[in-house]
């Protein structure tokens, strides 16, 4: 009996201290090449930088977009008065060439152009001559040479013109008359400052724009 505790009491000890190592914790496994790379790139990436703010401030919003023209304190400028002086001896000129059309052109309907052109410069020439007694200034002198005007030579040879002739030559120099009438309008349009000559040249832009395609097509029918 005594020798049966002897050798049993060292095994039961050997196997209690098997049975406690086998219950350890094993070891983490190691990471997977995948994981490892990713966790290494999310840390080399650096984060990105955040948008560019836009500057909004006054001097970058005037330099981006075109300034209009500056309304001094008298409310007009020098480009109102050159075109109100230039336009009425320009009209004027007009109401010579329509008074010539209005007994000696053939066709009628050069005869109703001509007839609408008087009705139409008349009460502009009114309003452009109001204007310039606001301001204090006289329009030019009626010789001035403006854009598309006609000279005495050229009115002299069609007043002495007649019939089929008449109609070609009046319509001829109305063409240039009214190109010239459209580059003073949109000068004014482009460079003045008073409200009141600024719509009349629009107005002018308007209404010469639609007589001139008149005409061409006219002429381009006598031509044939």
């Amino acid at each position: 009996m005594t020798t049966f505790r002897r050798i049993a009491v060292p095994l039961l000890a050997t196997m209690a201290v098997l049975t406690a190592c086998s219950q350890e914790t094993p070891e983490a496994a190691p990471a997977s090449p995948s994981a490892s790379a990713e966790t290494s790139s999310a840390v080399a990436s650096p984060s990105p930088s955040p948008p560019p703010v836009p500057n909004t401030s006054p001097e970058a919003s005037s330099s981006a977009e075109p300034s209009a023209v500056p309304t001094p304190e008298k409310g007009y400028n020098d480009a109102d008065i050159t075109f109100a002086a230039s336009m009425i001896p320009h009209h004027l000129q007009a109401l010579d060439l329509t008074q010539l059309a209005g007994t000696r052109a053939h066709d009628l309907w050069v005869r109703d152009l001509a007839g609408r052109v008087r009705s139409q410069r008349e009460p502009e020439i009114r309003v452009l001559k109001g204007l310039l007694d606001n301001w204090g200034e006289q329009p030019l002198p009626r010789d001035q040479k403006l854009p598309g005007g006609v000279t005495q030579a050229e009115m002299t040879e069609l007043a002495a013109a007649s019939g089929a002739a008449f109609d070609r030559m009046f319509i001829t120099l109305m063409i240039d008359h009214h190109e010239g009438a459209l580059a003073l309008a949109t000068s004014e349009q482009e460079q003045g400052a008073h409200a009141d000559a600024k719509a009349l040249a629009g107005g002018v832009l308007v209404t010469q724009e639609a007589e001139l395609k008149e005409m061409k097509k006219y002429l381009s029918r006598l031509k044939k």
